[in-house]
């Protein structure tokens, strides 16, 4: 493949990536804080064709400046990087020189562009209406079916207020053409976290950062318009984001429906971050969800990220709730002093979260805890031609409640080889200490009673290049488990029969035995993804899940007929294996086309 970054701001931070690879596939990415942060769901407007000649392969690019965002008045140098993947050495060139403990996303080590003179944005007003035809049909709990045919319409709207400062307006929006998730197994007594994929979310998503992914965010857009799964439908949304000068600006407000048990309700985020010194910065956030009836909830928070010297640097950040009804501390508090150089990476960080942090609009794993973490890995470069890198890790976690009682311990090493052919394998040991406060029921019928509980658990994972016509990833482990003991095993295949079609089959198993009752929990997923053309695709996901006795299917057409206008064509079908049949069906066509003025 072949890349381009591109630093339109020249800030060192954030920037613009572009990739094609022979067979004139693109990629592209929106970079945010050198790559801490990525928006691959992002869908700029640009266009590139790729051929193979006797002597290798050529490409040719066309960005257009209506894509980007940078500031018109001092536009004049660039930060760019170019990057060549090379998949038979599994060996990447790039045009600045990155070292090793680096990735192609520091872009603080990018060369530049210059000679960049009387350039602008032009298009600064863009109209996506959309048009949705969809045949639902379900089945009633007396067994009998409900069919249904409904029309929708909708509008999206984006201004230019400044260069590189984007507003947005989403009318009525919806999402039917957005994949389904992929389901998870979950044996622990704590929340999944899954993945926003909505766009009108997505897009500038990195402005609205804030916190410890999956483990402590104060803001999780997909508490806005869905609820346990359910879709809410959005009246209304409107957003700002992008950069002005030194300041990143993130700026949300969406009004919900009311639906069922949940009321119409406003949803409001302010995130400010301000850029100081060479790529540190201090930012702001307020949260706010007002139900029509109800109580509201509120979340204040500050961040700091300071990097100090070339390899030291402090992550940290405050915050706290108001929750109508509530009085007490509502706070959380996090701090992390790293060091990260070509041969180590050494890290403190310490957690507080107190029992009444309640953020909900966010996504907490857990509250009323104290966490502290030391970790360090050491990595090993031999002069061989098989291995590239080995890497030793060790991990310390000490948990505890707010009364500073000790409630979890962790203790993990691991031992890991990353071969030259893009192979990968990782040996761990954890030796775990776990203070069940309360019962917990893992399944109907089978419940863990409180207590202490001391497991020692080994795992293996293996990967392989993906580069091949046939690779894919293995992982096992083995342990205890409270009182009993635990064996997983997942593995998940890429299988390319020709350059257009994929095979993506994965198996995960858990098998539990406990005195108090055993199970096993399978889950069987198969992605298959076929590229007709470099502006249209079909892609379905097929999933079973033996604990749900469903078995579903989420097929995807997608033709893009124009520049950011779409036609898709989507099916989903949720059965019963358990003789009840179809339970939910859903056939939608929508139609989108972009005006840019």
């Amino acid at each position: 493949t072949f890349m381009i970054i591109l630093d339109t701001y020249h800030d060192h931070r954030n920037g613009f990536f572009f990739e094609i690879n022979p067979l004139g596939a693109k990629v592209d990415a929106l970079v945010f804080d050198e790559g801490e942060h990525l928006n691959y769901d992002w869908d700029g407007i640009w266009w590139a064709e790729a051929k193979k000649t006797s002597h290798g392969w050529q490409v040719e690019m066309r960005i257009p400046f209506s894509t980007l965002r940078f500031n018109e008045h001092t536009s004049d140098i660039w930060g760019v990087q170019f990057g060549r993947l090379i998949r038979r050495k599994n060996e990447t060139v790039y045009w600045s020189h990155i070292p090793l403990d680096a990735t192609k996303w520091r872009l603080s080590l990018a060369g530049q562009l210059v000679g960049l003179k009387n350039i602008n944005q032009r298009k600064k007003f863009s109209v996506k209406p959309y048009g949705l035809l969809q045949h639902k049909k379900r089945t009633l709990s007396d067994g009998e079916k409900d069919t249904s045919m409904s029309f929708d319409a909708g509008l999206d709207i984006k201004y230019v207020i400044l260069p590189n400062l984007i507003a947005d307006l989403t009318i009525n929006p919806d999402f039917a053409q957005v994949e389904a998730d992929e389901q998870k197994i979950n044996v622990t007594r704590f929340p999944l976290f899954f993945p926003e994929k909505r766009e009108f979310f997505l897009e500038g998503s990195g402005y609205f950062d804030f916190g410890l992914r999956a483990k402590v965010q104060p803001y999780f857009s997909r508490r806005i318009g869905l609820a346990s799964g359910d879709e809410i439908p959005i009246l209304v949304g409107g957003k700002l984001s992008g950069k002005a000068g030194k300041y990143g600006i993130g700026l949300l407000s969406v009004e919900t429906k009311s639906k069922e048990e949940e009321p119409q309700t406003n949803y409001s985020v302010i995130r400010l971050k301000r850029d100081i010194q060479d790529r540190a910065s201090v930012g702001f956030i307020a949260i706010n969800k007002e139900p029509k009836h109800g109580d509201y909830n509120r979340t204040f928070g500050a961040d700091l990220y300071l990097p100090i010297f070339d390899y030291l640097y402090v992550d940290s950040f405050i915050m706290t709730t108001k929750t109508e009804g509530i009085s007490g501390d509502e706070s959380a508090g996090y701090v992390s002093v790293a060091w990260r150089d070509p041969t180590k990476s050494l890290s403190l960080s310490y957690l507080d979260v107190n029992d009444l942090f309640n953020p909900e609009v966010g996504f907490v794993q857990r509250t009323g805890i104290k966490e502290s973490v030391a970790y360090g890995e050491v990595y090993f470069r031999p002069s061989g031609s098989v291995v590239r890198k080995y890497s030793l890790f060790n991990s310390f976690v000490y948990l505890t409640n707010q009364q500073n009682r000790l409630i979890g311990r962790d203790y993990n090493l691991g031992f890991t080889t990353t071969f030259h052919s893009g192979d990968y394998l990782e040996l761990s040991y954890l030796n775990n200490f776990d203070l069940l406060e309360a019962d917990f029921e893992i399944r109907p019928g089978i419940v863990v009673p409180s207590g202490d509980y001391n497991l020692d658990l080994v795992s293996l994972s293996v990967s392989t290049d993906e580069s091949r016509k046939l690779s894919g990833y293995f992982f096992t482990s083995y342990g205890d488990y409270f009182d009993g003991n635990r064996t997983t095993y997942s593995v998940s295949l890429k299988l390319k029969p020709s350059k257009y079609f994929k095979i993506l089959p994965g198996f995960t198993r858990e098998e539990v035995a406990l005195p108090e009752g055993s199970f096993d929990a399978n889950l069987v997923t198969t992605t298959l993804e076929y590229t007709i053309s470099t502006k249209a695709f079909i892609n379905a996901l097929l999933q079973w899940n033996d604990e749900s006795e469903e078995v579903s299917s989420n097929l995807r057409f997608n033709y893009e007929y124009s520049s950011g206008s779409n036609i898709y064509l989507v099916y989903n079908e949720t059965r019963s294996t358990e003789g009840e049949g179809l339970k939910e069906q859903a056939i939608v066509l929508k139609i989108t086309h972009l005006w840019s003025l």
